[in-house]
């Protein structure tokens, strides 16, 4: 249940983190589970920032306990964070994310037809002018990519960390380069030689070439964990950083 009270300043209190919430599909043809996240005393609307590989970001990302750092601290606005999980719900080795990330339409109707208005209505209050967000890791980077132009405007802030393999980056690469900027920035990282670097730096050159805001950095990480979970307090400062400088903006 979220809290009908205006937020006035950090958080005393942890979030929430409510699920697994099981949604049918009808595009689909299949359940799917999340989990949310809402802070404590926090009135909605909320902005939105989800997660691919949502039980990844859970468990190796340790994505609540930096939430509720986050917003305690004052370093972030309250945000509602939904971690969606790319597995069978009744059968989680079952992982469908194969056929889920690489630019299928199908997923792209169930998130923008079913599963934001979900959100929205059921938790976060969401509506024109939310400021919403989609962050993945590796093949969940590529998913992001792919909304970026499959759902123009959907999604203004798109993070990407180590986007791969190398030739599915670059089938979304040539998406970029063949249609029209939308209405996106972008937060986009990888490591060194182990991690898709080559392939990384043409797809922020492309985005860059194209009028794409880009927030990029390079680090000394591998394709992993170690390299991913440090970066999730910069996916919230990139959505709703109070800082100077923190928020990603459009261009």
């Amino acid at each position: 249940m979220v809290l009908a009270l205006a937020w006035a300043g950090p958080a005393t209190a942890a979030g929430t983190l409510h699920g697994p919430e099981r949604i049918a599909s009808a595009t689909l043809g299949y359940d799917l589970q999340y989990w949310i996240y809402l802070p404590e005393g926090a009135a909605p609307p909320l902005p939105e920032l989800y997660f691919t590989d949502g039980q990844a970001f859970l468990a190796a990302g340790h994505a609540v306990e930096v939430l509720d750092a986050e917003i305690a601290a004052g370093k972030v606005a309250p945000l509602a964070a939904v971690f969606v999980d790319s597995r069978d719900p009744d059968r989680p080795e079952l992982d469908r994310r194969n056929e889920q990330f690489m630019c299928s339409v199908d997923y792209g109707k169930f998130f923008a037809g079913e599963l934001l208005p979900e959100i929205a209505q059921r938790w976060t209050g969401a509506g024109a002018g939310t400021r919403r967000a989609l962050a993945g890791v590796s093949f969940g980077a590529i998913n992001a990519a792919c909304f970026g132009v499959m759902l123009p405007g959907v999604f203004p802030v798109l993070i990407l960390h180590s986007p791969g393999s190398d030739r599915h980056l670059a089938a979304v690469q040539e998406l970029y380069e063949e249609n029209p900027r939308q209405a996106s920035a972008f937060f986009l990282t990888h490591g060194g030689r182990y991690d898709n670097a080559s392939a990384a730096r043409r797809f922020q050159q492309t985005l860059q070439s194209k009028g794409y805001a880009v927030r990029y950095e390079v680090n000394r990480g591998r394709h992993d964990w170690n390299n991913w979970r440090p970066l999730v307090d910069d996916d919230l400062r990139a959505v709703t950083g109070l800082a100077e400088g923190d928020r990603l903006e459009l261009p």
